[in-house]
């Protein structure tokens, strides 16, 4: 607030200044006034927020203690606040997977967690994040499984996902896509719950590519986890090949590292599909993506630098490729976060919502697209259940889908436009228009019609 005075005529004379003098004295009291006002309201304000909105408060700071405490005073006042009870399970999720360990956690806890979500989705079936987050506990407890190399747990986890709603249809239909979009025997690194979990829904519970190995790019930093990689679940997960002892594998951590070129040997099917020499390798760069705060130089005389490290992720995905990429097809979600690439995105070749690693940089060159992939996924037959996603949706999740799908018609649309072939371009659009135009973001969907159409 500004507040405006005319002083001008308060400076002619004595009394004038002696007027002045007075008015910006009480001019200092109003304004000191004011601000004790604005304090007192700041406070009125944060006194007012409720348990609920502290909380959430709490969890933005990554507190997830406190937050949870928060809620469960908060409950105990709503009880039947379906929020609530769904923010319980998902803040007590995080407390658990997404800090430091949870001290004296077991399986107790994570049925805690189940009971809330069960609760919010008795308080609002509809509640689609909640049933998000009942698939996300689930994947929880079923790597648990694969550490102990429990079959029967592995999927019994998933299939109890699938009965609680974590999986309808219109995700199934995304994770069958996402599967049918690879080669034979392929390895597919997945960004996270989102595209993983339904892919190994599809290959536990209903046999669906199983010659795929499905990894979960967010996850390679753990040592059991790679062992388990390498040795395989006989009915449940393909094993790959991992060139590293037992005791390599746990030992994995942080390396010390600098910008180093690695070479990767390449199969002779794509020697030949890429016309490329018989001693052709890859060539790939691989920068350190962590730093310390200690400076260190190797050598007498060197400037001393901050340390770089490769981290563990990165480590084992180079070795992954390194020991697999000569003999098997290697895919990359495209709904990962593109820093897990290590730098191997320059080669990949888009498919449509999942890419391929080539033997050869893709960067605006025929390679870039596989056309012949966007054609064979953005059909009527593959697109059946997506609008559905308005009536069951979950919004952590939904946009992200659709988006994904919307990029890849759009890039296809644009080699149409690039080729002049209106008759499928005009295909294209009314797919568009009959299939992914849900209602869920109406904006978004008519610059996309108007895109397709102009």
């Amino acid at each position: 607030m500004e507040l405006v005075t005319d002083n001008t005529s308060c400076l002619t004379n004595l009394s004038g200044i002696q007027n002045f003098i007075l008015n910006r004295n009480t001019m200092q009291k109003i304004v000191s006034t004011i601000c004790l006002l604005l304090t007192a309201a700041t406070l009125s304000y944060t006194q007012e927020l409720t348990l609920k909105e502290k909380a959430l408060d709490e969890f933005q700071k990554e507190h997830y203690h406190e937050a949870i405490k928060l809620l469960e005073r908060a409950v105990k006042d709503h009880p039947d606040d379906a929020e609530i009870y769904y923010y319980l399970g998902w803040f007590s999720h995080y407390n658990a997977y997404d800090s430091r360990p949870l001290s004296g956690y077991d399986y107790s806890y994570s049925q805690q967690i189940f009971e809330y979500l069960d609760k919010a989705l008795e308080l609002n079936p509809d509640y689609g994040d909640a049933k998000y987050f009942y698939g996300a506990e689930c994947s929880g407890n079923a790597f648990t499984a694969m550490q102990n190399y429990d079959a029967e747990k592995l999927k019994y986890f998933y299939k109890l996902a699938y009965e609680k709603g974590a999986y309808p249809d219109w995700l199934i239909e995304f994770g069958k896509n996402i599967l049918m979009s690879c080669n034979e025997n392929a390895i597919l690194f997945t960004g996270g719950n989102a595209d993983f979990d339904v892919c190994a829904y599809l290959q536990l519970l209903e046999d669906f590519r199983t010659d795929i190995t499905i990894i979960p790019l967010g996850n390679i930093d753990r040592p059991w986890y790679v062992k388990f990689l390498k040795d395989g679940l006989a009915g449940c997960v393909r094993n790959v090949n991992i060139n590293l002892t037992d005791n390599q594998i746990m030992d994995i951590h942080p390396f010390k590292w600098d910008t180093t070129n690695i070479f990767v040997n390449i199969s002779s099917e794509d020697r030949i599909k890429f016309g490329l020499e018989e001693d052709h390798e890859i060539q790939w760069t691989i920068a350190p993506d962590l730093t310390s705060l200690r400076l260190h130089s190797k050598m007498k005389g060197e400037t001393a630098k901050p340390r770089t490290y490769l981290s563990p992720q990165r480590a084992v995905l180079l070795q992954i490729i390194e020991d697999n990429f000569s003999d098997r097809p290697v895919y990359f979600s495209n709904f990962a976060e593109p820093t897990y690439y290590a730098g191997l995105n320059n080669r990949f070749q888009n498919c449509g919502i999942i890419s391929k690693l080539t033997p050869v940089e893709t960067k605006q060159t025929d390679h870039e697209l596989d056309i012949s992939e966007f054609e064979k996924l953005l059909t009527e037959e593959n697109l059946v259940n997506y609008k559905n996603v308005k009536d069951n949706n979950f919004p952590r999740i939904s946009g992200m889908i659709m988006s994904g799908y919307t990029i890849a018609l759009v890039n296809l649309a644009g080699v149409y436009k690039k080729n002049g072939e209106t008759v499928k371009l005009k295909e294209l659009t009314d797919l568009y228009k009959n299939h992914l135009k849900t209602g869920l973001n109406p904006d978004f969907e008519m610059m996309v019609v108007n895109r397709l159409e102009n």
